[in-house]
């Protein structure tokens, strides 16, 4: 990447500004609260070291033409950090600062929720300089626009389009923030970082796997961000339910479900590649969409009546524009990009509303 300008041995990249872009806005948003301005020093010191150590972890380029990961930790001007590596190194600098000043960690973590979106949306703009966050080639004439996808390669022969994932990131980070300011005079301690997580889990988890850079995979098609982004939702919804006294019953169907369709989420990874699994695996995302909706249909008395009907119909446009398809073929083409498309939003979309739901029974302040 062609640096912007040189300081020394120091060169500052267009991806690097738009990072410290993102850091200053993050503590923008952070200083408005007095209480924890003596902790941020520790969270951007926790977020820059343990973030960067996380990508030394799963480093996935040639670590031999280092002087070994040791080398490289002692490094981190030279790029290199995870998402949750950076929120988890945040949490612990907050969670120390936090003991020796006396905040209390949920409301730290509740005032730092809106920075970090802010931090994340411009990270994920910068990944337009570094060529990551773009997803598979398009050979679909009508999908050559942005923001669903952009021109990776042309010449006088040929065009390369793929499709752009990073604008869907910065997008939800930016919808994230909105939402955590809007109900920040109205939350109470712990509901903003359950919000924040949640979603933020839910959209990497189904985003993060339309990536088709080599960027921090673990395995073939499974990265490190979706599998943190799986573990952090399933602590914060057994934390939930820990805390939730009255009513377990209807909370436990709820975290069952989104975890589940957080799962199917994760699985949607095969229809892009593995076709020949593609009828079993689409029947399976629509009948996910059921179950929430049988889900939202059992609280009609908190006004998931009409949620569920309109899920319930979706369903059924989906298992029948399914089971029209070619069915009683033995090889079925490759389903085309739209339904591709249509089958992973609407399944974003229904792990959202649960998480609605699930902050709406879980999150209430408690009666004393």
């Amino acid at each position: 990447m062609t640096p912007l300008w040189t300081l020394g041995s120091l060169h500052v990249t267009p991806y690097s500004l738009m990072i410290l872009l993102g850091a200053l806005a993050g503590v923008a948003l952070s200083l408005r609260k007095k209480e924890i301005r003596p902790l941020l020093p520790a969270v951007i010191l926790g977020a820059l070291i343990v973030g960067h150590a996380a990508w030394v972890l799963f480093c996935p380029y040639d670590l031999e033409a280092y002087e070994g990961k040791l080398f490289m930790l002692l490094r981190p001007w030279d790029g290199g950090y995870t998402l949750y590596g950076a929120l988890l190194g945040g949490a612990l600098g907050a969670l120390i600062a936090g003991k020796l000043s006396g905040v209390r960690w949920l409301d730290a973590l509740d005032a730092l929720a809106p920075g970090a979106c802010a931090s994340i949306f411009f990270a994920r703009i910068g990944e337009v300089f570094t060529g990551e966050g773009i997803g598979r080639i398009t050979e679909v004439d009508w999908t050559h626009f942005f923001p669903l996808s952009v021109c990776a390669y042309q010449d006088e022969y040929f065009e390369e389009w793929r499709y752009i994932v990073w604008f869907w990131e910065a997008l939800a980070a930016l919808i994230l923030l909105i939402v955590l300011l809007k109900n920040e005079k109205k939350a109470f301690p712990g509901r903003q970082t359950a919000v924040f997580l949640m979603v933020l889990g839910t959209t990497q988890i189904l985003l993060e796997q339309m990536r088709r850079d080599h960027y921090l995979r673990l395995i073939v098609f499974v990265r490190v961000n979706q599998l943190a982004a799986l573990a952090t939702l399933i602590i914060v919804l057994v934390a939930l339910l820990i805390r939730r006294k009255p009513g377990k019953t209807k909370v436990i169907w709820c975290l069952v479900t989104l975890v589940l369709a957080s799962l199917a989420d994760m699985a949607s990874e095969f229809v892009f590649d593995k076709y020949e699994y593609a009828p079993w695996l689409y029947l399976s995302m629509p009948l996910a969409v059921l179950a929430c909706s049988a889900m939202l249909w059992t609280w009609k008395k908190q006004k998931g009546l009409l949620p569920a009907v309109l899920l319930c119909v979706v369903t059924a446009a989906l298992l029948i524009g399914y089971a029209s398809r070619n069915w009683d073929e033995i090889e079925l083409e490759p389903v085309d990009d739209l339904v591709r498309f249509a089958i992973l939003y609407a399944t974003m979309v229904v792990d959202l509303v649960c998480i609605g739901l699930t902050i709406h029974l879980n999150l209430q302040p408690k009666k004393e």
